[in-house]
């Protein structure tokens, strides 16, 4: 079993590299030196988590709880342990400094491997109900005291969820290509599979103990997300047409949330947003109509989930994050109702469908669907005219829907998980306005506000993602649209992604240096007037977004699922 100290030092040497690839290539060595058992575990390690996204495994420590247990494991004054937190406004950095004077036990604690860390941070997310807090502080104190004070500086920060060591998914499938294969080219095998089975642990370890063939035969499972495939943009409807040629699908596109529906053949149904978080405890009632709509023994069904009032009338995304809460769920399904609108089929009785064409999967999904008044197909037509595209385009808009998807027919139009192809058109109202569609931007920096915005910030640096380089590049600064409100919560909504440096993975030129950095992980819609190229912007070598306005935080994607560097580029040379 391997010592935690071990991953210790590889944690040392990435919070000091500042070059993406040399992180790779500190992570590839490391991963040849794991023992094949170990490979999964410090592959959750790596990335700061304990397990997968979906798998809804969550410690919940504050900030406090995490302060009182390195005071329990030094043996120190709360207000001693409470002060240097004050002065280092870190609790990596006070558990490290505090730790370094831990008191001798009588008998000897022995080594902490990753085995036992691994197991009490389970032990701890999984403690519930009165007592849980001290059972989490006691079992996170001796944590500490097995551990050297640099170790307690990465416990107390995985335990908080701030490991901030520029690690990406794609990094670590990176690294693992090279590690277990020799050939960087191979991670587009991982990410295949890891589109399939988003579980960095069962790709590691598969590859680790099996070899690269049988990552190839990952399969599809019933109540493990799959990353859900998206669309691209076209700047004319006759652009849609010569990408898409011949009859097409023609689906409403609503101002929602997609969600991917599982039911197994033990007749659990779990729902998992587009960020593939288990938020099945948030919509008790969608699983219920869920369950009298489709009586499939298991499936796999794609939707988006609007939200409606008494007549049924669609109503704003803004108002449907309402029944994104913890509390008073009962309450909100009264308030807020909602619709499912099903477009997709990706499973069903035993077998996989994502490499069926579209045409076949839509046909099977609305010979599955009961009728119900809270779950139904998308709105649709089929047509190969511009003109009826046009007309149904506008008769959504009429309905308060955002515009349409423009969907292939083709025998090759499959399911491409986690793929943004040519399979699937989108076209929103802002097309019709002769206007820059809008954004998904990462915030990665804070300016300083001045005159009425002082105190707070006053700009926000936007940035793309570039997945061929598993970096982000710097797009705009975002000021307007901006409510006080929102700037007053700003800090407090980002204090847990500050850094005090520029993030590894982050491409900004000097003249882009922010006041405060952040790990990029809050996304944000963005709208603006056009693309232009810039010399201050490293987007897709140089692009920047003109009078960029604020429009809302997005909640539902994660910042590897923000607008991509490749897609500005595409707008910009049409």
């Amino acid at each position: 079993m391997m010592d935690f100290e071990k991953l210790v030092q590889v944690y040392e040497e990435l919070e000091k590299t500042a070059s993406g690839n040399k992180i790779r290539e500190v992570l590839a060595e490391f991963f040849k030196q794991v023992p094949k058992d170990d490979v999964q575990i410090v592959a959750y390690l790596t990335l700061g988590k304990i397990a997968s996204d979906y798998e809804d495994v969550v410690l919940g420590m504050a900030e406090k709880s995490v302060l009182k247990a390195i005071t329990v494991a030094s043996g120190q004054e709360s207000s001693k342990v409470n002060k240097l937190m004050q002065k280092s406004g870190d609790v990596g950095l006070t558990a490290e400094e505090v730790m370094k004077n831990k008191p001798r036990t009588l008998v000897p604690l022995g080594k902490l491997t990753i085995h036992e860390l691994f197991e009490k941070l389970h032990k701890m997310a999984s403690s519930s109900g009165a007592g849980s807090q001290d059972l989490k502080t006691n079992l996170l104190a001796g944590l500490l005291q097995k551990s050297s004070a640099t170790g307690a500086k990465y416990i107390t920060r995985i335990a908080l969820g701030t490991l901030r060591m520029g690690v990406g998914d794609m990094t670590v499938l990176d690294a693992l290509a090279i590690a277990y294969t020799g050939d960087k080219s191979n991670k587009d095998v991982l990410e295949q599979a890891y589109n399939i089975c988003p579980d960095i642990g069962i790709i590691a370890e598969t590859l680790a103990k099996k070899g690269l063939n049988e990552v190839k035969k990952v399969d599809v499972y019933v109540g493990r997300p799959i990353k859900m495939m998206l669309g691209q943009r076209v700047k004319s409807l006759e652009e849609a047409q010569k990408k898409i040629p011949g009859e097409v699908t023609v689906e409403a596109k609503y101002d929602g949330e997609r969600i991917q529906a599982h039911k197994n053949n033990k007749g659990k149904v779990t729902l998992f947003s587009r960020r593939l978080d288990n938020i099945t405890k948030q919509f008790p009632d969608l699983v219920k109509h869920l369950e009298k709509a489709i009586q499939e023994k298991d499936y796999i069904v794609e939707g988006e989930i609007i939200a409606v009032d008494k007549k049924g009338v669609p109503q704003p995304f803004q108002v449907l994050m309402q029944r994104r809460r913890k509390n008073d769920i009962e309450a909100y399904i009264e308030k807020i109702p909602i619709n499912f609108k099903v477009f997709d089929l990706l499973y069903l009785n035993g077998k996989s469908w994502m490499d069926q064409p579209y045409f076949k999967r839509s046909k099977e999904l609305g010979k599955m669907i009961k009728k119900d008044s809270e779950v139904m197909l998308t709105e649709r037509i089929l047509t190969d005219n511009v003109e009826e595209i046009n007309v149904f385009f506008h008769k959504m808009l009429n309905k308060g829907y955002e515009g349409i998807f423009i969907k292939s027919r083709a025998e090759d139009s499959v399911y491409q998980a986690g793929v943004r192809g040519w399979n699937w058109i989108k076209w929103k109202k802002e097309y019709v306005k002769e206007m820059v569609d809008t954004f998904d931007l990462v915030i990665v920096g804070a300016f300083y506000g001045k005159g009425r915005r002082s105190g707070n910030y006053g700009a926000l640096l936007c940035a793309t993602y570039n997945k061929k380089q598993d970096q982000f590049e710097t797009f705009c600064k975002l000021g307007t649209g901006l409510t006080d409100e929102t700037l007053e919560e700003l800090p407090k909504m980002l204090k847990k992604y500050t850094l005090d440096k520029k993030p590894v993975r982050l491409n900004a030129k000097k003249e882009m240096e922010a006041d405060v950095w952040f790990e990029p992980a809050i996304v944000v819609e963005v709208f603006g007037a056009e693309i232009t190229k810039s010399p201050f912007h490293t987007c897709a070598s140089g692009l920047a977004l003109r009078f960029p306005r604020f429009i809302r935080f997005r909640d539902d994607k994660d910042a590897e699922q923000a607008t991509t560097s490749k897609e500005i580029e595409q707008m910009f040379e049409k």
